[in-house]
């Protein structure tokens, strides 16, 4: 509390000013709800993908000692879908409870810059390892190598928490890729149906030619990258290609499908489309049979015109001399240069 006094022809006036204490509060502490749920989401989803994929088989043969047998095989797909099942249930409960928004999308691009990071990472190890420098100093090539991936997960975290990646996963999330809501599900139904269809039909089309061409039986049999200084082990990204990817792929294709008839952009195309098709006419089943028959008589008529019209010329100028016919003779030759 301070007190001053101001002369103003012998009056004493009284000032009371309040001094508030100063806070200061450190953009350090100052934390984005976005960014950090989503790296704890990308957290739950790894731990659910090594448990269901990884744990739970390990769990299941070598723990439990389970004879490797058709029906103990079968219970233990049915234990990975009832876990995968709880484990989905989790995420879509954890997802509702109020996250921020972009929650979504920062999940998938945390995933991805992981993926990402680790595929460089071994690369360059690798790389380090079948050189000289690798093999004649393999802690050296070590510690590169770590250093490396600490550098990229930086530069990533860094990203990560900027604000224009921020808006960047909110804008995406606000596309709809990542959620079950409709748009306009009343309108446009039939043009968007044929195209999840057509989309489905090409996907089934080519996973079913690769299943026909054997293409995943030639080379490995699990998508794996090789673990650098690790004395020849590696990083199951993928196991069983045969089934996984087939499986992937028809998942990914049936989401695909469902969301870009719900794109905005391309959802108002394909309602302005099916309101273009309202508008055409279409014949009644009498009038299209008798243009039918109009049709094929015209290109009948067509057919012979153009027949007679090329023998008549092909008499007249054999006739003139223009064209030759070759002899039985020359034709049976082969070799022999044709007159024209």
């Amino acid at each position: 509390m301070k007190t001053t006094a101001t002369p103003n022809k012998g009056l004493a006036m009284t000032v009371v000013v309040k001094n508030t204490p100063e806070t200061t509060t450190s953009s350090l502490l100052r934390t984005d709800p976005l960014p950090v749920a989503s790296l704890l989401g990308c957290g739950y989803v790894l731990a659910g993908l090594v448990g269901i994929f990884y744990v739970l088989p390990a769990l299941w043969w070598d723990w439990l000692s389970l004879p490797r047998t058709p029906v103990v095989g079968a219970l233990l797909i049915l234990a990975m879908v009832v876990a995968a099942g709880a484990w989905v249930f989790g995420a879509v409960r954890l997802t509702a409870a109020g996250s921020p928004a972009g929650t979504r999308a920062g999940v998938f691009c945390g995933l991805l810059e992981l993926l990402i990071i680790g595929l460089v990472t071994c690369g360059i190890g690798n790389w380090i390892e079948g050189t000289s420098f690798g093999q004649s100093q393999p802690a050296a090539g070590i510690a590169v190598t770590i250093l490396v991936g600490v550098a990229l997960l930086g530069a990533a975290a860094y990203y990560f928490f900027h604000l224009a990646f921020k808006r960047s996963l909110i804008l995406i999330e606000e596309q709809g890729w990542f959620s079950f809501a409709p748009y306009k599900k009343s309108q446009g139904q039939r043009v968007r149906r044929g195209t999840i269809l057509g989309i489905l039909a090409l996907v089934g089309c080519g996973i079913y030619t690769m299943l026909a061409h054997r293409a995943l039986e030639t080379g490995s049999q699990n998508w794996q990258v090789p673990i650098p200084f690790a004395a020849g082990h590696s990083w199951i990204i993928l196991p069983d290609l045969r089934f996984t990817l087939p499986i992937l792929l028809a998942a990914f294709a049936i989401w695909f499908a469902y969301r870009v008839v719900n794109f905005p952009a391309f959802a108002d195309f394909l309602i302005a489309t099916e309101a273009e098709l309202n508008k055409v006419s279409w014949s009644p089943w009498s009038k299209l049979k008798q243009d039918t028959v109009v049709v094929l008589v015209t290109v009948l008529l067509l057919t012979l015109f153009l027949f007679v019209v090329d023998q008549g010329w092909a008499w007249l100028l054999t006739r003139v001399g223009v064209v030759k016919v070759p002899e039985q003779a020359d034709q049976l030759d082969s070799t022999k240069e044709l007159p024209w």
